[in-house]
């Protein structure tokens, strides 16, 4: 998935707290931070929580992570996600 608002691309380069409503790519980043994310990551699995949230946003998973893979904050880490 690749964006090209300035609030993704401003991510990608440096730690960014922008985001814009509308922008696919901003909510995919925003729900990537959430710590629905985080809690799934760590149970190694999706939680109901987090799969409300892809629901809530009309994204898929595979979007939110590599939403994750591009966000300077995350540092890659979302390889480590469950498939």
């Amino acid at each position: 998935m690749s964006y090209s608002c300035p609030h993704c691309e401003q991510s990608r380069a440096e730690l960014w707290h922008g985001f814009h409503a509308d922008c696919p790519g901003c909510q995919a980043r925003a729900l990537a931070r959430s710590p629905e994310f985080a809690d799934s990551r760590r149970a190694g699995r999706q939680t109901p929580e987090y799969r409300a949230g892809l629901a809530a946003a009309g994204l898929t998973h595979e979007q939110v992570k590599a939403a994750a893979l591009n966000d300077f904050t995350m540092n890659g880490k979302a390889e480590q996600c469950s498939q």
